[in-house]
């Protein structure tokens, strides 16, 4: 029988965080925080929640108190996972375009490989009580990811949700630790997913400034009606959030964003221009 290095599996779920989005009943936090203790992770971030502080967080938390104080606290999604590199947004509904969507289980296996092999920020997303996340949040994650149950009755309290997920993602981390390196049964990914960057990945923030961009841009070259722009906004987000981007694919894309911008309304024409015209 393995010994479990737990120091090592909490280290690897230091860089996973629990994000609960306008948690209305303050029970919920409470159980949740212990929830991750008991699973090893412990960052819990609350956007925007309806009563904090409140008694019944720190009595639902029963042992994991410690992890009150280490609570961030924001007022949008956005700034809860800024700086994340890999988004997961809880779902169990179907929505208006299919989104990349995981179980918990390989959910739990990919955000590990992220972690050990990139040293990745990963955020799961968990939304209210009463119709948990809303179709623009969603598409703020680069997977969707939902829990197998039984589909006759398949009501899970957020609470629950979660202590789910963490023991999902310490199963990851203990399975990945426990397997050679050099195997090909490692974490169930393809060659193209186990590679490793030459360049860091992107974050949530900086990505944030990319879609505004590809969109004005396509706005100005009129593939894009700002007034009526359908789907496509949605469709980019899906197709760049699958890929991930590395710093440099960012840059390049985004050069040619702003390139494509000049040479549409002349600009890069004349500083061209300007630039062949020899010395006086």
């Amino acid at each position: 029988m393995n010994i479990i290095d737990n120091a090592a599996v909490q280290q690897h779920l230091a860089h996973v965080r629990i994000v609960m989005v306008n948690t209305t009943l303050p029970a919920n936090i409470g159980s949740a925080l212990r929830a991750m203790k008991t699973m090893g992770l412990c960052k819990l971030v609350l956007v925007a929640p309806k009563t904090y502080p409140h008694p019944d967080i720190d009595a639902l938390a029963a042992g994991a108190s410690d992890l009150i104080d280490q609570i961030q606290i924001v007022e949008t999604l956005e700034d809860a996972i800024k700086d994340c590199h890999l988004v997961f947004g809880t779902s169990a509904r179907t929505r208006t375009i299919p989104w990349p969507l995981l179980d918990a289980r390989p959910a739990a296996q990919k955000s590990m490989q992220a972690v050990i092999e990139d040293r990745q920020e990963i955020a799961v997303v968990f939304g209210r009580e009463d119709r948990g996340l809303t179709n623009e949040e969603l598409a703020l994650a680069n997977y969707h990811v939902t829990i197998p149950v039984n589909t006759e009755y398949g009501v899970l309290n957020v609470a629950q949700a979660i202590q789910i997920i963490c023991y999902e993602m310490r199963m990851a981390a203990v399975e990945h630790m426990d397997t050679p390196v050099d195997t090909d049964a490692t974490m169930q990914v393809t060659d193209e997913e186990s590679m490793h960057w030459d360049e860091p990945l992107v974050t949530h923030e900086q990505m944030e400034q990319f879609y505004p961009h590809i969109e004005k841009m396509l706005a100005e070259i009129e593939f894009l009606d700002p007034k009526n722009p359908r789907l496509l906004p949605l469709r980019l987000r899906r197709l760049f959030g699958r890929i991930q981007l590395d710093r440099m694919e960012y840059h390049l894309l985004r050069g040619i964003f702003s390139r494509v911008q000049a040479l549409n309304n002349g600009t890069w024409k004349k500083s061209a221009e300007k630039e062949d015209q020899p010395n006086a």
